[in-house]
């Protein structure tokens, strides 16, 4: 089913948060308990179809998320993912990011065999990226110009002191 059809069905879905740009459901095939979709309403195959104000609003709302489910589940840690693009895994033509509660020995391994660039090798990547990167920045408004209004956190309006909670949230 493709996300933007789960609003129309909604009661078959476990919604956890919702505002005119974007929802918030549990997974129903979790990786671990709690892992949660955050899925923008306007469709956007890959994140690069985002506009940058969309773009934020997501992960303002997963940052939110991601605190909910240290508050809520005693979670440890957690996993921001995006699958962009069938060869990164992505399933159905629609930008979503995972929010995965993370625990100590949750079984969950995400993790992959790094290797030792050469310096020439980064200097080559280095070169094709940046000759990219300039033609699509120049001229263009970034995502820092995007003023967004900071209230309190959407999911949870709690005054305690954000450093306060990461140490209650150490393992």
């Amino acid at each position: 089913m493709l996300y933007c059809k789960i609003l129309e069905n909604r009661e078959s879905f476990k919604f956890v948060y919702e505002d005119e740009l974007c929802f918030a459901i549990l997974h129903e095939s979790p990786s671990v308990p709690g892992h949660t979709l955050v899925i923008p309403k306007k469709h956007s195959p890959i994140f690069e179809e985002l506009d940058d104000s969309s773009a934020a609003h997501l992960f303002v709302v997963g940052n939110n998320i991601s605190s909910s489910l240290f508050d809520s589940l005693g979670a440890h840690g957690t996993n921001l993912l995006i699958n962009n693009g069938v060869s990164a895994g992505q399933e159905l033509p629609h930008i979503v990011l995972n929010v995965l509660p993370r625990k100590e020995n949750d079984g969950l391994n995400l993790e992959w065999q790094s290797r030792k660039a050469s310096n020439e090798e980064l200097k080559t990547t280095q070169s094709m990226i940046r000759s990219y990167s300039e033609s699509i920045f120049s001229g263009r408004e970034l995502a820092k110009n995007v003023i967004i209004k900071k209230e309190e956190p959407i999911l949870n309006n709690s005054s305690e002191d954000y450093m306060i909670k990461g140490l209650k949230r150490m393992p």
